[in-house]
């Protein structure tokens, strides 16, 4: 059979790299389909791969791909290097099997702790909106809260939450720094200021940890330290706990909280939405209540996803030449899975572009076209997690406040901005006001009569 040549999109140009990939990615899949080399520079190549039948080729083939990027560096090799591999090197082996071991002994405990965190945290959130009708900046309340409902169960409860927001965002500045900076800037990575900024967060925070807890302490750090040899010297406990820490944070934290903005920056648009989503809580402790007991908040949150996925694009390496539909992607060759493109496509979505907030409430027809964590098993007890995480926060939130965008709020700043991840342009100023009794009556019947 004769394979199309990929047709090419010139993007090396000044205007190209001012609008970012996000528009060039649909730019160029409109005008030449779902396979399409993006030429970004006079030696680089990106090839989009925007249609489900390209995630369906990476499902079945992932041995195909690899996430090693070579000279552009990937988010697993910027990982390795922000937090070591000592936990690799032989000398450490026996130390690997008991930091592996003990991790298998509390997984349920852990989960038990993630759940109290979880519910601590969005109960310190609506606690803490402003009852006067002052506008609150979403980006402030859902970094807080998604730093409240994970690192309490690694670190301990003794968190100073605007260091660790800090911490957090010297990290996601070090991710920043070596996917933008030129390989001579990068040779030497320890040298990096974002790098110095990075490592020291992780470090002090696991120091403090260390220091602050005691072997029966429930959260992660206190439990994996039982197992290190007390004959280990501080630094290398300390270079042995980073990499376990380290991907546990990876795993489990929403940076930003941005997966719960985006879900609340619609529900501020659609008061009705919100207030079926308080129905559906009545009766019903929305912090202990089961996600399948509450359908429209869990579907509210898979739209949010849908429209600004956590991974709007994900970068793979061809191992080997690979065929999809009429063309040849090349071995060595940088593909981009655009789960942005996917999701706003409209031969798979009616009104692609719209916040359906009961879209998923039939789940089964969107399985085949929805991608917001990417595809994998691991990738799979991510997304399990983080809609738990976004379900109990949106319907908690729900159920106690009604909410609406500030009419200050710029609506340039609300458009999505690709950074490591989708983010604000700007500030997102949100009125919260408490639901009172005769509303929350009104919201039931009205949720009733359409339910009927």
């Amino acid at each position: 059979m004769t394979r199309k040549e990929i047709p090419i999109f010139d993007a090396n140009s000044t205007m190209f790299q001012n609008i970012g990939l996000l528009k060039v990615a649909e730019t160029a899949t409109r005008q030449h389909g779902d396979i399409v080399a993006i030429r970004v520079s006079d030696t680089r190549d990106l090839y989009i791969a925007g249609s489900p039948e390209c995630f369906h080729y990476w499902r079945g083939h992932q041995g195909h791909f690899q996430t090693d990027l070579g000279d552009i560096a990937s988010n697993q090799a910027i990982t390795r290097m922000l937090l070591g591999d000592e936990l690799q090197d032989p000398r450490w082996s026996d130390v690997w099997v008991l930091t592996a071991n003990r991790m298998s002994a509390i997984a349920r405990d852990f989960d038990g702790w993630l759940e109290t965190a979880l519910a601590d945290a969005t109960r310190t959130l609506i606690a803490e909106l402003p009852q006067d009708g002052t506008a609150a900046d979403l980006r402030d309340i859902c970094r807080d809260w998604s730093i409240r409902a994970v690192c309490p169960a690694i670190f301990g409860a003794d968190l100073d939450v605007a260091e660790i927001a800090q911490g957090v965002a010297d990290v996601e500045g070090f991710y920043f720094a070596m996917s933008t900076k030129d390989a001579a800037e990068t040779a030497d990575h320890e040298t990096l200021a974002e790098f110095k900024a990075a490592r020291g967060f992780l470090d002090k925070a696991i120091t403090t940890a260390l220091r602050n807890s005691t072997p029966s302490d429930p959260n992660l750090i206190a439990q994996i330290a039982t197992v290190i040899p007390q004959d280990v010297s501080e630094a290398d406990r300390l270079n042995l706990l980073r990499p376990t820490v380290g991907h546990v944070i990876t795993e489990k934290l929403n940076i930003g909280g941005l997966s719960l903005l985006w879900t609340l920056v619609q529900l501020a648009q659609d008061p009705q939405l919100a207030a079926d989503i308080s129905a559906e809580c009545h009766g019903n402790d929305p912090l202990t209540m089961r996600d399948a007991d509450s359908p429209l908040a869990l579907s509210s949150v898979k739209e949010g996803l849908r429209l600004f996925p956590e991974l709007p694009f994900i970068y793979r390496i061809t191992s080997e030449e690979v065929p999809i539909g009429d063309y040849v992607i090349p071995s060595g060759a940088t593909v981009v899975f655009a789960p942005w493109l996917v999701h706003r496509d409209p031969r798979f979505w009616e009104s692609p572009k719209r916040f359906q907030g009961d879209r998923f409430l039939d789940e089964a027809q969107h399985r085949a076209h929805y991608y917001p964590f990417g595809v994998g098993a691991r990738i799979r007890s991510r997304a399990n997690f983080m809609l738990h995480q976004l379900t109990l926060a949106a319907r908690s939130i729900c159920a106690a406040h009604s909410l609406a965008l500030s009419p200050d709020c710029p609506r340039g700043n609300i458009r999505p901005l690709l950074r490591s991840a989708l983010i604000p342009r700007g500030v997102v100023p949100v009125v919260f006001a408490p639901r009172d009794a005769s509303a929350m009556a009104a919201d039931d019947q009205s949720f009733a009569d359409a339910t009927q």
